[in-house]
């Protein structure tokens, strides 16, 4: 895989307009809690579990009344919310411990994230292609330094030492 430089990484995450992401702190929370529990006991969570029950609030959805995704319903704003909230946590951990939090967050039926995650990972430079064998070696690097994260507080390598 090529050098990422870390900090250009970080620099083009901090400039998405994140539409969803950081506008509802309480279910951000909700969802970095739950990400950091499974991670911590060396699991993963399917999308539909860990947006399950959570209160979403914003202006610009259900007249700013509290929203939940249907789990067995899956509409574009509900994939919209969920990605927004994913890459802007991911922003979160890539800057705070140096990998992709998200990475945790599977499809029940592919057992790994989406392609959606995959091509984001190539549009930001952090993947040159999205073969199978690289998205692998990259998903299970960040996995396990998620877990490491989660369960005992050690942080990855900078990007450009681990690819």
């Amino acid at each position: 895989m090529p050098t990422i430089n870390q900090e250009k990484l970080i620099r083009e995450l901090e400039g998405i307009d994140w539409q969803y992401g950081p506008k509802d702190p309480a279910a951000l929370n909700e969802l970095k809690g739950r990400i950091a529990d499974i991670g911590g006991r060396f699991s993963l969570i399917s999308y539909s579990d860990l947006v399950k029950g959570v209160d979403f609030s914003y202006p610009n959805i259900n007249d700013g009344r509290t929203y939940r995704i249907s789990v067995y319903e899956w509409t574009g704003l509900n994939r919209r919310i969920l990605g927004d909230c994913l890459g802007y946590i991911s922003m979160q951990s890539c800057k705070e411990t140096g990998f992709m939090a998200s990475a945790l967050v599977i499809g029940r039926n592919e057992s790994m994230p989406s392609e959606i995650f995959f091509n984001w990972m190539k549009d930001l430079g952090v993947l040159p292609d999205t073969r199978d064998d690289t998205k692998d070696r990259f998903w299970i690097e960040q996995v396990n330094y998620a877990h490491q994260w989660y369960k005992y507080g050690r942080k990855a390598p900078t990007w450009t030492e681990s690819i």
